[in-house]
């Protein structure tokens, strides 16, 4: 239903009401972290990214979890000039 939004902000406002809710899914959380990733929005892919690591420890997948902390790092990375 979020992917169907045509605006990323309001795909991403969507996602954030899910996920107050407790209805968030993992494609929930990738279509959420594609989205901000496609817009280049830095701070929303990163508290994405939070997100999806958070849930990936819970499950306890740490392989998955240390991927995503990798791909925070390197968003988290100053931009070049």
């Amino acid at each position: 239903a979020v992917a169907a939004i045509a605006d990323p902000l309001s795909q991403l406002v969507a996602a954030g009401v899910l996920l107050r809710a407790s209805r968030a899914t993992p494609e929930l959380l990738d279509t959420a972290v594609a989205t901000a990733s496609d817009q280049g929005w830095r701070r929303p892919l990163l508290a994405w990214l939070g997100v999806q690591r958070l849930r990936a420890e819970q499950a306890g997948d740490t392989q998955a979890a240390q991927r995503i902390a990798r791909r925070m790092a390197v968003v988290e990375q100053p931009p070049a000039p």
